[in-house]
């Protein structure tokens, strides 16, 4: 019994550890927020911003206003900015890009999306092609 015991309390322990050290090793997180389109009342802007180490690295964007999907990269940490952008209209419609060209970059795709739909908006970092840390809200075009 003892030492079925101690084996519970070992293995108890090396979770523990495991948990400690991949928190450690990927500190990142983001913020993200929707609300009210600042020019037109009918949409709904929303961002996905992404910090490490209480530093903001990068954001996406969509605005309804004009339908804009927008990556900004403002941090030189080795990532990139990753945005994209689902919605139907008779079929399905799908725009993405992916920033990997530095720090202080950003770009912008204007999109044609009729006003009133619904828009699945995901945004991520990227490392070296591969996708990290997404995060999908739901916009508005207008």
């Amino acid at each position: 019994m003892r030492n079925r015991a101690r084996v519970g309390i070992v293995a108890a322990m090396a979770a523990v550890l495991v948990g400690v050290t991949s928190t450690a090793a990927y500190a990142d997180y983001y913020t993200s927020s929707c609300g009210a389109a600042s020019n037109d009342p009918g949409g709904r802007d929303c961002w996905i911003m992404f910090w490490h180490d209480g530093i903001a690295v990068g954001d996406g964007e969509f605005w309804a206003y004009g339908e804009r999907l927008v990556a900004i990269d403002s941090y030189a940490d080795g990532r990139g900015v990753y945005v994209g952008a689902q919605w139907y209209d008779n079929g399905m419609h799908y725009n993405d890009y992916r920033l990997t060209s530095g720090a202080n970059t950003s770009h912008t795709l204007d999109l044609s999306i009729p006003e009133g739909t619904s828009v699945t908006f995901t945004s991520c970092q990227t490392d070296n092609g591969s996708l990290l840390n997404c995060r999908t809200v739901t916009a508005m075009a207008w």
